[in-house]
């Protein structure tokens, strides 16, 4: 059995993810914000691709699963699971809510997602 990677969902930080894929090694195929588009197409009993159709503003959403396609399309190699016991996934879950680490504050320059020349 061979993991082709984690898919981290409902998150914008990836601090957790990080931690855990360097206790457990494995590749990060993505990481899905939480979106509340999700849910709607849930409770509507609707796929993501059938709302965007007729709402392309949720193109965006798409194009994450999309991303997840095709990384596996491509067949990648994947990885052998290694187990980690419960105790490490413990500790590590402990140490990351216990003990945040302390962020240096952004400059300026940081802070900018977007900027127009």
């Amino acid at each position: 059995l061979r993991l082709a990677g984690l898919i981290g969902n409902r998150t914008s930080k990836r601090d957790l993810i990080d931690k855990y894929v360097e206790s457990v090694p494995m590749p990060v195929l993505e990481v899905l914000p939480l979106i509340e588009d999700i849910r709607v197409s849930r409770v509507k009993g609707k796929t993501l691709f059938e709302m965007a159709e007729s709402d392309p503003s949720l193109n965006y959403v798409c194009d994450y699963y999309l991303n997840i396609a095709d990384q596996l399309l491509a067949l990648p190699e994947g990885v052998v699971p290694n187990d980690a016991p419960d105790r490490d996934l413990f500790a590590l879950l402990s140490d990351f809510y216990l003990n945040p680490t302390k962020q240096a504050p952004k400059t300026e320059e940081e802070e900018l997602d977007l900027m127009m020349v």
